[in-house]
């Protein structure tokens, strides 16, 4: 079964249910309605439903992007990939995958 990787700082909004999206840079392939083990330092916490994932472009991203992703807004959403893969370009493409629990 595939499985998506997060930072554990993320596992508690995830639970919570704030967070039900991830953004991923580049073209991530995902079966909709496939399920997935959420992972947090390679250790499963939840098994997750893929709704659905959008490529877009990073300018594309929006504040309805980032709430559903556990942000406050898209510069919050934006900092938080800085972090994770260093240089990001407005012309990046990203794919953002939903998800629910199961």
């Amino acid at each position: 079964m595939k499985s998506i990787n997060f930072d554990e700082e993320y596992v508690d909004l995830i639970l919570s249910g704030k967070k039900r999206s991830t953004v991923r840079k580049g073209i991530k392939t995902y079966d909709m309605g496939g399920v997935v083990y959420l992972t947090a330092s390679s250790k499963p916490f939840a098994k997750a439903r893929v709704v659905k994932a959008v490529v877009k472009r990073v300018r594309e991203l929006n504040d309805d992007d980032a709430r559903r992703d556990g942000f406050e807004s898209r510069e919050e959403l934006i900092d938080a990939l800085k972090k994770i893969y260093g240089r990001i370009d407005e012309s990046d493409l990203v794919t953002v995958i939903h998800f629910e629990l199961v």
